[in-house]
C-alpha cells in the first residue's frame, strides 16, 4: 500500500525555552534487561526497533554502547515492558515524556505534516502482510476440503460398486434358483 502523496515543508530551526536535560542515570546489561522482562535477544532487538520504528523513540534515548557493552535505560526497560503488555496508552504517555535528544545542532529540520505517517505505513505494512497470511490460509483449506471431497468420492463409488455387485450376484443366484 503507498501513500499517493506526503507534504513536506523545509524550516529554519530556533531553539527556545532550552533547559539542561536530566541524563537517564539507570542502565541495564542485556542480561538484565532479558531476564527482567523474560525475553530473549531477538524478541529484546525486535521490541527496541519497534520502539524506534513505530514509536519513533531516539536510540539514545533505549541504549547507549555495543556489542557486549550495550546498556539499556530504565526508560528502554519501562517502554518494552508496556510495549509486551498491550498497554499502548500508557506506552504514549511515557513516550510523551521523554527529553528530546540532541543528535547535533541543525540549522534546518524537514517536518512531515501528517503526525502518523509512520504509523499509517507501518500498519499497512501489517495488513499486507496479514492479507498474505490469510490467502496462504485460505489456499491450504481449500486443497484440503479437495482433498477430503476426493476421499470421500472414492468411498461413495466403492460403496456404490459394491451395492451394485451385491444386488447383481443376488439376482443371479435367484435367476439360477428358479
Amino acid at each position: 500500500m503507498e501513500l499517493e502523496s506526503q507534504t513536506v515543508i523545509d524550516v529554519e530551526v530556533e531553539e527556545i525555552d532550552y533547559h539542561e536535560q536530566e541524563s537517564i542515570e539507570c542502565w541495564y546489561s542485556a542480561g538484565q534487561i532479558q531476564s527482567i522482562l523474560g525475553l530473549n535477544k531477538a524478541a529484546l532487538q525486535k521490541a527496541i526497533a519497534k520502539l524506534q520504528n513505530i514509536y519513533n523513540i531516539e536510540l539514545k534515548a533505549l541504549r547507549r554502547g555495543s556489542a557486549r557493552a550495550t546498556e539499556y535505560s530504565q526508560m528502554a526497560l519501562d517502554a518494552i515492558e508496556l510495549l509486551e503488555a498491550g498497554k499502548f496508552a500508557e506506552l504514549r504517555k511515557l513516550i510523551e515524556k521523554i527529553p528530546a535528544i540532541d543528535s547535533a545542532t541543525e540549522s534546518s529540520a524537514i517536518v512531515f505534516l501528517d503526525h502518523h505517517n509512520q504509523i499509517a505505513v507501518s500498519s499497512a505494512s501489517a495488513a499486507d502482510n496479514n492479507l498474505s497470511a490469510i490467502n496462504s490460509l485460505k489456499s491450504g483449506l481449500l486443497s484440503n476440503y479437495r482433498e477430503l471431497g476426493r476421499t470421500l468420492g472414492r468411498q461413495a463409488a466403492a460403496e456404490v460398486r459394491q451395492g451394485f455387485t451385491d444386488e447383481v450376484r443376488a439376482g443371479l443366484a435367484d435367476l439360477q434358483e428358479s
